[in-house]
């Protein structure tokens, strides 16, 4: 089953790209819109920024589906520059959210689980408590709460995507890309940030994309899905498992006791719901882990 008619709103993205891609062999008919020009073998590319008044308007039409990945995915840089980050992951969604409504499309939101308090209770359910950290997090909390009251005022069938830690092929930040990267330039000793007992809930990126479709085909109208592994995984451990991949089992793994503001120290997912319409993990930790490594490290020779 496919999807026939699609829009990829942020397709220059790590996971907008990896889903634009994956579409096109589905034989979906896609159209990628990014303010980047990004040229991806078998869709239409449309230049813009979503920003901008009714610039999705013409793209859509009932039959659409509407991914709408574009963000300013960072909780760093939402601390340093919070205006900015409201800017593009909220007001930017209202944009899209109008356009949507005028033509009566599905639309596919990507939140995080840094919305989750971080008193839950793991795993973490899409009942946990929301209470933001970060300005990234309070941005994509009121993205869901526009996406549940176009939903519920207007009727548009929105369903929002919860994601945890998303890695794989194509990635250029985040844990696992600097653990790589800091392994290739210093065999004998690295600095893991934090004390190594934060938790995580990694998923590869080929599943993410699988999930996102999963979610537009089989989502219930308005509701909400954690997409992630359900695993948890100990920053610690991770490092070690990456050093041992990559044959350097013996390097020395420093915990630097420092984190950044908005950081969430753990988090792992319940995935109950998101297995009730059809989704499960197809790459294993290890295997994601192996082929992420090998693509960073050819991609520097």
């Amino acid at each position: 089953m496919k999807i026939k008619k699609v829009v990829v709103t942020g397709a220059a993205g790590f996971i907008g790209q990896a889903l634009v891609k994956y579409l096109v062999r589905t034989g979906s008919e896609v159209i990628a819109v990014d303010r980047v020009i990004v040229n991806i073998p078998g869709c239409s590319f449309h230049q813009a920024d979503i920003i901008e008044q009714g610039v999705l308007d013409n793209l859509l039409c009932k039959e659409t589906v509407l991914f709408h990945m574009a963000a300013r995915a960072s909780v760093e840089g939402s601390v340093v520059d919070p205006r900015n980050d409201f800017q593009n992951n909220t007001y930017s969604l209202l944009e899209v959210l109008e356009s949507a409504r005028k033509k009566n499309c599905k639309v596919i939101f990507p939140s995080t689980a840094s919305i989750y308090d971080p008193s839950n209770k793991l795993p973490l359910n899409e009942r946990a408590y929301v209470r933001p950290t970060s300005p990234y997090a309070a941005a994509k909390v009121a993205g869901e709460a526009y996406c549940a009251a176009y939903h519920r005022s207007f009727g548009l069938n929105v369903n929002i995507a919860r994601l945890f830690s998303v890695y794989g092929i194509g990635m250029n930040r985040f844990a696992i890309h600097d653990l790589i990267r800091k392994i290739q330039h210093n065999k004998k000793e690295i600095e893991l940030l934090g004390d190594g007992n934060q938790i995580r809930d990694y998923l590869y990126i080929d599943d993410v994309v699988r999930g996102l479709v999963t979610i537009a085909l089989n989502g219930q109208p308005g509701e909400d899905y954690n997409l992630a592994s359900g695993i948890e995984v100990k920053m610690i451990d991770l490092a070690h498992k990456i050093a041992t991949l990559m044959e350097f089992p013996n390097i020395k793994i420093i915990p630097t006791g420092k984190s950044f503001a908005g950081d969430v120290p753990q988090w792992y997912a319940d995935i109950t719901k998101i297995k009730q319409i059809g989704f499960s993990q197809e790459v294993s930790f290890e295997e994601g882990l192996i082929k992420t490594i090998n693509w960073l490290t050819n991609e520097t020779k």
